[in-house]
């Protein structure tokens, strides 16, 4: 029996179980949580079954998998992967997740109007991802942060001092911080006077 357990337990991090985890914190279309109670109705399940998949104890049939797929909006291949087959390409190309392709043709579509109003965002997300100081700024502080999580070469004073430092939190500060600073510096080439706080 502690040899079922622990199957169990090793497909918690499978990707269907994890895939289902993260849509039912954060719905891909409004960002709602959904309960396993409201998804085990929408598709026919009781919602310890729900809970059954998403914790990797049992898998859904190929049905039940194509009814939460369409409740949720998403292609079956995305449960299944967590790419979908029209973004595959992309992502063993670029090696980005769904989220992050998904984002940056929204950014494409964000003014759909005119021309002139689509090409508001697209320029400077082209030019930011076109910088090389943008990665080698990224390898940087990756570099510090594993640094900070290995916490090679400190003393015990400094891992103290670290130990309560929400390295992921740090990170997206830093991130937002130069993102900041370059969007200033492209507002200051136009010669506009525009406060980021």
């Amino acid at each position: 029996m502690a040899k079922q357990s622990e199957q169990n337990t090793d497909r918690y991090y499978d990707v269907f179980p994890t895939m289902l985890r993260g849509i039912l914190e954060s719905h891909p279309k409004d960002g709602h949580s959904t309960t396993y109670k409201a998804l085990g109705e929408a598709v026919g399940v009781r919602q310890q079954t729900i809970s059954q998949y998403a914790s990797g104890q049992t898998q859904p049939t190929a049905d039940v998998v194509l009814r939460i797929a369409q409740f949720f909006g998403v292609s079956v291949d995305y449960l299944l992967t967590g790419v979908s087959s029209y973004n595959k390409e992309y992502s063993e190309e670029l090696g980005l997740s769904e989220s992050a392709i998904e984002c940056l043709k929204r950014a494409k579509e964000m003014y759909p109007q005119t021309d002139i109003e689509r090409t508001r965002t697209i320029p400077y997300l082209d030019e930011l991802l076109s910088d090389k100081d943008f990665y080698e700024f990224l390898d940087a502080l990756f570099y510090y942060i594993d640094g900070l999580r290995g916490a090679q070469g400190m003393t015990d004073a400094m891992k103290d001092h670290f130990k309560e430092l929400d390295i992921e939190g740090y990170f997206v500060w830093q991130l937002q911080m130069y993102v900041q600073e370059f969007v200033q510096k492209e507002v200051k080439k136009l010669g506009l006077d525009i406060s980021m706080e």
